[in-house]
């Protein structure tokens, strides 16, 4: 009996402990586990040898161009060229009806013959009024009047000879002849059309080699210019000696080199830039008047740059910044000053060492003081160009461009407050 007492209070203890048991279990929840770190891609900052290139949007012009206007009136009887062929100094290019001026240079000559004999008439006739006046035969005043005569006679034949230059430069400008070498446009006018002198445009004429390529630069950049001049930075001859890059839209890098052969003397008013223009080779004549490019100078002398890809920077309003993972895989932001494009990575003026690492891909999702896991990346593989090909989608836009960017063409993401600058050339360059 005791036994059985004994065994049934050990049977309640054990159910009064399984239900506390039960209550507390029920009661309570599991402590929940932390998400794992956010994964993204890092890369250090590229440090090489840089020139900061300033990109300006520029457009080309013809050294020459002359508009073939007619100095005399008349038919034209022939054209003697192609339209768009390269013609030479001196070639003939139109023949406008000729009898008109030839008849009036005939009648020209007439006059000038009359002129000449009675010249001859009133130079013998004063001979002999100076024998008879010698011998008292004639009075003074018959004198005179025989050498007045013979000096009309001298005027008339000055003036018959200019009025035959006159008809033969009219009908020598008949015949219209190339004024220079270049390329020649539309024919205006037809043939058997009556032109007007100096009045009705047949074509025009522009030289080929070397050709103008004219861009502007804003006020601010050029005082910097100046201030790189006082410093010893910059040539202080700009014209003739500071080189220039052209490329057309189209065209694979910078092909065409020049000189900047014209700063102008003011600034236009309405637009505070100043007009710079550089000369450029043309021999195949590839270059063709009023096309629209882009020209690059070197900004900045040769030096050691720190890059960054242009996805890695962030804006805050007017500041931008970058996210560092830190040793202990903690983020922060740094805030940078940021240049142009170089090799398609920005140049970081201010705020990197070039030994930190920065998120390329995923900063957008991190905060400050975040714990991230970190996979490195080669920074050179976010470059303009080559993101631009392997991602296949076009032309790349920043809110630092001015220029599309298209694939292999790493130059074209320029600032766009660099689009009417220029700073201080690099003479290597």
């Amino acid at each position: 009996m005791e036994g059985f007492r004994f065994l049934r209070a050990i049977g309640l203890h054990c159910l009064f402990a399984f239900a506390g048991l039960a209550i507390v279990g029920c009661g309570q929840r599991p402590a929940a586990q932390a998400p794992p770190p956010l994964t993204v891609m890092v890369a250090k900052p590229i440090k090489k040898e840089i020139v900061e290139w300033q990109y300006f949007t520029a457009q080309t012009q013809a050294v020459d161009t002359v508009g073939i206007i007619p100095r005399v009136t008349g038919c034209i009887d022939n054209i003697l060229f192609k339209e768009g062929d390269v013609v030479n100094f001196g070639d003939l290019l139109y023949l406008i009806d000729p009898r008109p001026y030839q008849a009036a240079l005939d009648q020209a000559k007439g006059q000038l013959e009359q002129a000449i004999a009675q010249q001859k008439l009133d130079n013998a006739n004063l001979e002999r009024a100076k024998d008879l006046l010698a011998k008292k035969v004639i009075a003074q005043q018959d004198f005179d009047t025989t050498a007045s005569q013979k000096y009309v006679a001298d005027a008339q034949v000055v003036a018959s000879q200019a009025a035959v230059e006159s008809a033969q430069l009219n009908l020598d400008f008949t015949r219209i002849h190339a004024p220079l070498h270049g390329r020649i446009g539309a024919q205006l006018v037809n043939r058997g059309n009556l032109v007007q002198a100096n009045a009705t445009q047949l074509t025009t004429v522009v030289s080929i080699d070397p050709i103008y390529a004219n861009f502007y630069v804003d006020q601010a950049s050029f005082m910097r210019y100046q201030e790189a001049v006082k410093a010893g930075q910059a040539p202080r001859t700009i014209v003739g000696s500071l080189p220039v890059w052209l490329r057309l839209e189209t065209e694979q890098g910078y092909p065409h080199q020049g000189v900047i052969d014209f700063v102008n003397n003011a600034f236009d008013p309405s637009t505070s830039t100043l007009q710079v223009r550089g000369r450029f080779p043309n021999p195949d004549g590839f270059l063709l008047p009023n096309a629209f490019g882009t020209v690059r100078v070197a900004g900045s002398p040769k030096y050691e740059g720190i890059l960054v890809a242009d996805q890695a920077i962030n804006f805050d309003q007017d500041q931008k910044y970058v996210v560092i993972v830190q040793p202990d895989g903690l983020t922060r932001y740094q805030r940078v000053e940021t240049g142009p494009i170089v090799d398609g990575l920005r140049v970081i003026r201010s705020g990197l060492q070039g030994d930190e690492t920065v998120i390329v891909e995923g900063a957008a999702k991190v905060r400050p003081n975040s714990k991230v896991s970190a996979e490195p990346v080669d920074m050179n593989k976010y470059a303009t160009g080559q993101l631009a090909m392997e991602t296949h989608i076009g032309p790349l836009a920043s809110k630092d461009n001015a220029s599309v960017s298209k694939p292999g063409r790493q130059e074209d993401r320029a600032p766009a407050m660099q689009a009417k600058q220029m700073t201080t050339p690099h003479p290597e360059h």
